[in-house]
C-alpha cells in the first residue's frame, strides 16, 4: 500500500510542475486551472516521451522519462521567473482562493485513497472474461518493453499496437517511475483516474459558478456536486434491481421496462442484496433492448456504461483512460468561451497549445475528438455571438481559421500515431430499427432530464423579462419546428445516400449488402417505410430530446436584453457554457438514434456506448450548475425551486444506490484481503503459468530485446494468450478477433492461425523445428491452454495427433528451458 502514497506524491508534484503552464493557458478561468493541472502535468510528460521515443531522441525508459519531467518543469519555471513571469499574481491567486485550492487538494487525495483501498478488496481483479484487461495488460506490458514507439503488439508479433494507446504509455511512465509491478500499477490507475475525473468535474463546474458570480462557497458546492454527478452516481437500473431484489417491484413493471435480463436474470432475495456484480451491474451497463424491424432483439445490445460503472469494474479502457482529459479539453473550451465573450484574440502559440490538448483524444480514444472539438468551436462561436449580439461572416471565417488551425496542430503534434494506426469503421449507416423507448432512455439519465427540464426553461423566462423581444413560447416552437424539419430532411437523405452506396456495394460484389441484409428484412426502401411507422408510432424519445435541445440552443443564441430600453445586457458565461454542455450532451444522445458508425458488430452498439459515456459527463455537468442557479436564482417561495429540491434530492439518492451497492457487490463486503496487485488472483489459480512468466520475465530476453513467442492463441475474452500479456513479449497471435477489430482486417491472424496449428499438431519434429526457425520463434509455450488447444486441433478429420505426441515432439526437437507442473518452456535452438 505504500504505492499509493508514492502514486500520490508523484501526481502532486507532475501537477505543481505544470501548474504556472496551465496558469497562463487557462488565464480567464476563474480557477486558473488548478483543477486541471494534474492532468495537464501527466499528458504533458508523457506527450514529450512519446513524441521523443516516436522520433527516436528518447528512449522509453527511466531516462526518457525524467528528461520529459524536467523539460515540463523547465518551461513552467521559465515563466515563473521570467520578467514578466506569473510569480506575483500566482502567490495572490493562492492567498485570495486557498479555500478552493485546499478543497481541491482535499478532494484527490481523498477520492485517490477510497479508490485505492476499493481496488485493493476488489474480489476479481484482471480476469479474462468480463471485460478487457487482458487486451489492457497486454498493451501496457508491450509498451514497458518497447524502447522506443510505436510500441510491440504482444498479440501479433512483427506490428505494432493499432489502437488509441496513449493511456497505456501513461500507466507505463507512472509504472516505470513508481517503481510499481505492472499489476500493481494497473489497479492504482483506475484509482488515479477516478480521483482525476472528479478534480476535473469539480474544476469545471466551480469556474461554471464563479464565472456566473456565485459566492466562493457556492461555487465549492458546484463543483463538488459535479464530481458527484460526474462519477460518483449509477444510472437507475442500480435502484431498480435493489428494489426487485427486496421485493418491492412489481415484476409486471420490471417486465414493462424489457431492460434486457431484467428481471428475468434477477432474484428476489427478500433483502436489498441484488447479487453478482456481474449479474446485477453488468445489466446496468445495457439497459437499451434495441429491436430490429421484426420485432425482435438485435444481437449486439447497446452498451450504456457510466463512469461509475467503469471505475468499478475496473477496466483501463480508452473510454475511462482519456475521461479526466475529456474535462480538460471541456475547460479549454470554456476558456475559448471566454476569450471570445471578453472580445479576447488567441495568439500563435495558444493555439498551438490548445490544439496539443485537443489533440490528444485522438490518441487516447478518438471517438472523443470530434466532440471536443466540436465544442471548443460551438465555445468560441457562441462567446462571439454573445460579445456582438449578431452572428456575421466575420465571425464565421475566424471560427473556420480557428477549427483548421486547432485540427491541424491536432493532427502535426500526433501525426506518428496517425500514420500507423488502422481502423476498423466504415462510414456513417442510418438508424433504421424502432427508436430507443423513453422509459429505457430515462432509466439511462433520468436525474439529469429532471434538472435540466426545469432549469432551461425557468433561466430563458428569467434571462428577458419585459423584453421588448421576451423569447416567447411561439419563437420557441418555431426553433422546435425547423430543428423536427432538420431532422426529417437529414434522416431522409441519410437514407438516400444509403441506398446509392448499398447499389454501388452491390455492383462491386455485395459486401455491405450481405453484412446489412440480415437486419434489413428486405429492401431499403421498405425498411425506410417501416422506420418511419415506427417513429410514428413511438414519438416520445424523440419529442422530449428535440423540446430540451431547441431550449438548451434558444438560451445559447438568444441575447440578453434590458427589460427598459431593449439594449444588449452583458452575457453571464456560466450560464451560456452550461446551457452549451447541455446541448452538446442532448444532442449526442439524439444523433444515434438516426445515425451511427459502421464497424464489425454492424449495429449501433458501440456508436451508442461512445456518446452516452460522453453525454453523461457533460449533462452531468451542466446539471451541477442547473442545480446551482436553481437554488441561488429562484426565489425560495417559487413552487420550481420547491419541485426542483425534492424531486432532485429523491432522484440523487435513487443514483447513489448503484455505487453503494456497487462498492459492496465488488468488493464482497471487503471479505477478502486487501491487495493491490491485480495479477495475484491470476497468479494464485495458475500457478505453474506464472512461475514460466517470471522465468521468461527474468530469463528471456537476449541483448536486451524481447523474444518471439509461440502460445496457444484464441477466441477473445478466453485465457489465450496470457504469456504475451502478461511478460509483453510478442507472440505470433493471440486474441485474434480483436485484433482484426483493431486493424480492420483477418488476413494476417488467418495465416497464423493455420501456421501456429501446423506446429503443434503435426508428428514431425524436423518440420515443426523449421518452421519455428522460419517465422523467428525463440521460445515455445506448452500448458493447459495449449494443450486444450492440440486436442480442438486433433479432432479435425484431417488431423490425427494429441497434445502428448506433441510434447515429445517438442522434446525431441527444442531445449526445455523451463518445467514446473503442467507447464514447458521451450527453446527454439
Amino acid at each position: 500500500m505504500l504505492q499509493v502514497l508514492v502514486w500520490w506524491v508523484i501526481l502532486t508534484l507532475l501537477g505543481w510542475a505544470a501548474w504556472p503552464l496551465g496558469f497562463r493557458l487557462f488565464g480567464r478561468l476563474p480557477g486558473r486551472g488548478y483543477a486541471f493541472s494534474r492532468a495537464l502535468g501527466l499528458l504533458l510528460a508523457s506527450y514529450l516521451l512519446w513524441a521523443g521515443a516516436s522520433l527516436r531522441i528518447l528512449q522509453n525508459d527511466l531516462g526518457g522519462i525524467t528528461l520529459s519531467l524536467l523539460s515540463v518543469a523547465a518551461v513552467s519555471l521559465w515563466l515563473l521567473l521570467r520578467p514578466a513571469g506569473s510569480l506575483p499574481e500566482m502567490r495572490a491567486f493562492v492567498r485570495e482562493h486557498w479555500r478552493m485550492l485546499a478543497a481541491a487538494e482535499l478532494l484527490f487525495a481523498l477520492a485517490f485513497a477510497a479508490w485505492a483501498l476499493l481496488r485493493a478488496g476488489a474480489a476479481d481483479k484482471i480476469m479474462p472474461a468480463g471485460g478487457e484487461k487482458f487486451m489492457e495488460m497486454a498493451f501496457v506490458n508491450g509498451i514497458l518493453n518497447s524502447r522506443q514507439f510505436p510500441p510491440l503488439d504482444p498479440w501479433l508479433s512483427g506490428y505494432a499496437i493499432s489502437y488509441y494507446y496513449f493511456g497505456y504509455v501513461m500507466i507505463a511512465l507512472l509504472a516505470r517511475l513508481s517503481g510499481a509491478a505492472a499489476g500493481v500499477a494497473f489497479e492504482l490507475n483506475d484509482a488515479l483516474l477516478f480521483a482525476l475525473t472528479l478534480l476535473g468535474a469539480f474544476g469545471l463546474v466551480y469556474d461554471l459558478a464563479a464565472a456566473s458570480r456565485a459566492s466562493r462557497r457556492g461555487s465549492t458546492l458546484a463543483g463538488l456536486l459535479g464530481a458527484l454527478l460526474a462519477a460518483g452516481v449509477g444510472n437507475l437500473q442500480g435502484f431498480l434491481e435493489v428494489l426487485y431484489a427486496r421485493g418491492w417491484l412489481p415484476a409486471g413493471f420490471a417486465r414493462w421496462l424489457a431492460v434486457p435480463g431484467f428481471p428475468e436474470q434477477a432474484q428476489v432475495t427478500g433483502t436489498f442484496d441484488p447479487g453478482s456484480f456481474f449479474g446485477w451491474a453488468w445489466r446496468a451497463s445495457r439497459v437499451l433492448n434495441d429491436l430490429d424491424l421484426a420485432g425482435k432483439p438485435v444481437p449486439y445490445q447497446p452498451i450504456t456504461e457510466f463512469p461509475a460503472f467503469s471505475f468499478l469494474l475496473g477496466d483501463n479502457h480508452p473510454h475511462v483512460l482519456a475521461l479526466p482529459f475529456a474535462l480538460l479539453a471541456a475547460g479549454a473550451a470554456l476558456q475559448l468561451h471566454l476569450t471570445a465573450l471578453q472580445g479576447g484574440r488567441l495568439r500563435f502559440g495558444q493555439t498551438a497549445w490548445m490544439g496539443l490538448l485537443l489533440g490528444a483524444l485522438i490518441f487516447l480514444n478518438t471517438w472523443d475528438y470530434p466532440i471536443y472539438l466540436g465544442l471548443a468551436l460551438l465555445a468560441w462561436l457562441a462567446g462571439a455571438y454573445a460579445a456582438e449580439g449578431a452572428l456575421n461572416l466575420r465571425q464565421a471565417w475566424q471560427a473556420a481559421r480557428l477549427g483548421l488551425a486547432l485540427a491541424g496542430w491536432g493532427l502535426l503534434f500526433y501525426l506518428p500515431f496517425l500514420t500507423g494506426f488502422s481502423s476498423q469503421a466504415g462510414g456513417l449507416l442510418p438508424y433504421i430499427f424502432p427508436p430507443t423507448r423513453l422509459a429505457q432512455y430515462l432509466v439511462m439519465f433520468a436525474p439529469f432530464i429532471f434538472v435540466l427540464a426545469l432549469f432551461l426553461p425557468a433561466s430563458l423566462a428569467r434571462q428577458n423579462p419585459g423584453s421588448a423581444r421576451p423569447f416567447t413560447l411561439r419563437r420557441c416552437l418555431l426553433w422546435w419546428l425547423r430543428l423536427a424539419g432538420g431532422l426529417a430532411a437529414f434522416f431522409g437523405l441519410l437514407l438516400a445516400l444509403t441506398a446509392l452506396v448499398l447499389a454501388l456495394d452491390g455492383a462491386r460484389g455485395g459486401q455491405l449488402n450481405a453484412a446489412l441484409a440480415p437486419y434489413l428484412g428486405g429492401s431499403l426502401r421498405e425498411a425506410a417505410r417501416q422506420a418511419l411507422l415506427q417513429r410514428l408510432s413511438s414519438p416520445w424519445l424523440f419529442l422530449l430530446l428535440s423540446a430540451l435541445i431547441t431550449l438548451a440552443a434558444a438560451g445559447v443564441w438568444s441575447a440578453p436584453r434590458s427589460p427598459t430600453d431593449g439594449a444588449r445586457q452583458p452575457a453571464d458565461p456560466g450560464l451560456l457554457f452550461a446551457r452549451l454542455l447541455a446541448l452538446t450532451g442532448l444532442a449526442l444522445t439524439f444523433l444515434v438514434e438516426f445515425v451511427y458508425l459502421r464497424d464489425g458488430f454492424g449495429l449501433r452498439m458501440n456508436s451508442v456506448f461512445k456518446f452516452y459515456f460522453q453525454g453523461w459527463v457533460l449533462l452531468a455537468c451542466a446539471s451541477a450548475y442547473a442545480a446551482w442557479w436553481l437554488v441561488a436564482r429562484l426565489p425560495r417561495s417559487s413552487p420550481l425551486r420547491t419541485a426542483f429540491l425534492v424531486g432532485g434530492a429523491a432522484l440523487l439518492l435513487a443514483g447513489l444506490v448503484f455505487p453503494l451497492a456497487g462498492v459492496s457487490s465488488r468488493t464482497n463486503g471487503f471479505t477478502t484481503p486487501l491487495n493491490l496487485d491485480g495479477t495475484s488472483n491470476l497468479r494464485r489459480e495458475n500457478p505453474d503459468d506464472w512461475a514460466a512468466i517470471d522465468w521468461l520475465l527474468e530469463h528471456g530476453r537476449e541483448d536486451g530485446q524481447p523474444p518471439l513467442l509461440l502460445e496457444a492463441p484464441g477466441a477473445s475474452y478466453t485465457y489465450a494468450g496470457r504469456i504475451s500479456a502478461f511478460t509483453g513479449y510478442p507472440a505470433l497471435l493471440g486474441w485474434a478477433v480483436h485484433e482484426m477489430q483493431w486493424r480492420g482486417s483477418y488476413a494476417v491472424q488467418g495465416a497464423r492461425e493455420g501456421e501456429i496449428a501446423e506446429i503443434y499438431t503435426t508428428p514431425d519434429p524436423g518440420q515443426a523445428l523449421a518452421r519455428l526457425r522460419a517465422l523467428g520463434v525463440r521460445y515455445v509455450i506448452l500448458g493447459g491452454p495449449e494443450r486444450e488447444y492440440i486436442r480442438q486441433q486433433c479432432s479435425l478429420p484431417e488431423r490425427a495427433c494429441s497434445p502428448a505426441q506433441a510434447e515429445a515432439k517438442f522434446d525431441s526437437a527444442l531445449i526445455t528451458a523451463f518445467r514446473q507442473g503442467s507447464v514447458t518452456v521451450y527453446r527454439v535452438p
